[in-house]
């Protein structure tokens, strides 16, 4: 059974609630959970078949922990794509959960019980299988990372006309040359299996600032705090201090991004033509 995991990890395909097709259930199922829901003291009386079955989270529906009001505010789906994950409201939630473990070790059958593991208590084994991972590249990676790179950027490319700067323009032998260095490492941004992004980061290990150029975050994938969270990442393999890279001045969502994650700049501006600016920003 392939799972439907909701904003707060719960795996909806093995709830015995769940009524969405194709997880039709019939009226004895709706009652027989409806009974195990009091049994186990999720409620404190039997309640109707209607009431008990569910067709999935919605922001409108109660939620002690209004889980799936705060995933759509930030864009996305799960509490493991958040930037601030686990934060104490989700930790809470844990503890709640793992509360109702051994009552229902007391009162229900084996295959009940582990249904209900499957439903609630893997909770945070399923939203860390969705949270963001860097995945370091390898050389057969290169045109992959090189592809990527081209469509991430082609957007600000046609926007500011920077052909001798943008990574949009540069040719794979440029990615290969950095690749090649033996102070660069490319990642990919993984989230839930799908490569969402990518970072190259320079560390030579002399003394100089690490150097996060370029980071990218693919169409599709942008305002989902992707970004924040790969750059997080990489502060907790290198370190989160010493830091330097540059930005378009005229792109405020990064300049608001690097200034969250504490970055400062340094007074230095390159102008490159009259559509844009590259800023140097520093982070100590």
């Amino acid at each position: 059974m392939k799972k439907i995991i909701a904003a707060c990890g719960n795996d909806c395909a093995a709830c015995p609630r769940y009524v969405a097709h194709p997880y039709e259930k019939t009226d004895e199922e709706l009652r027989h959970t409806a009974e195990l829901w009091m049994k186990i003291g999720y409620r404190d009386h039997i309640v109707t078949n209607e009431e008990i079955s569910c067709t999935g989270c919605k922001p409108e529906n109660w939620c002690r922990y209004q889980v799936v009001k705060c995933c759509e505010d930030r864009g996305i789906k799960t509490c493991g794509e958040c930037a601030g994950y686990p934060c104490d409201n989700m930790k809470e939630c844990f503890v709640v959960t793992k509360s109702f473990e051994p009552m229902c070790r007391q009162v229900c059958t084996d295959n009940e019980y582990m249904r209900l593991e499957k439903a609630f208590f893997e909770k945070e084994k399923n939203l860390s299988d969705k949270m963001l991972k860097l995945i370091l590249a390898q050389k057969t990676d290169i045109e992959i990372l090189w592809k990527m790179q081209v469509e991430a950027f082609t957007d600000l490319l046609d926007k500011y006309q920077d052909f001798d700067s943008s990574p949009a323009a540069e040719s794979i032998d440029k990615v290969i040359a950095r690749f090649e260095q033996a102070w660069t490492k490319y990642y990919f941004i993984v989230v839930g299996g799908i490569k969402v992004g990518a970072i190259r980061v320079v560390d030579k290990k002399d003394g100089n600032r690490k150097r996060i150029s370029p980071i990218w975050i693919m169409p599709k994938y942008r305002n989902k705090g992707y970004a924040h969270q790969a750059i997080m990442a990489a502060e907790k393999i290198y370190g989160s201090d010493h830091w330097c890279l540059d930005t378009i001045l005229q792109e405020e969502g990064n300049l608001h991004l690097y200034e969250k994650l504490g970055y400062h700049r340094t007074g230095r501006v390159d102008k490159i033509n009259d559509r844009m600016d590259i800023v140097y920003y520093e982070k100590d």
